[in-house]
């Protein structure tokens, strides 16, 4: 665990204050747990399809064409080398 500094607000100091006797927990496990909650959560929101549909409604060339071209590349044999093999 390594320690670290923050700076709060007096709103935010009071509230910890409370919860710190409300729970009977020490303020920076009820940080630490707050912040565990927010940032290391396991499942993400999901991305509604409407904001991502028609994403590519806009292009002017063929779908199919760009695939294959994309699968056709050399670039992993310009990346790894000409000894590099599909697999």
């Amino acid at each position: 665990m390594t320690r670290t500094q923050i700076y709060l607000d007096d709103e935010l100091k009071n509230e910890l204050q409370i919860q710190s006797k409300i729970q009977d927990k020490k303020i920076s496990q009820i940080i630490r747990e707050i912040l565990r909650e927010k940032l290391l959560k396991k499942e993400r929101a999901p991305i509604p399809i409407d904001e991502i549909a028609g994403i590519w409604s806009d292009r002017d060339f063929d779908t199919d064409e760009y695939i294959r071209n994309l699968r056709k590349s050399d670039r992993l044999e310009r990346l790894y080398g000409k000894d590099f093999t599909r697999q």
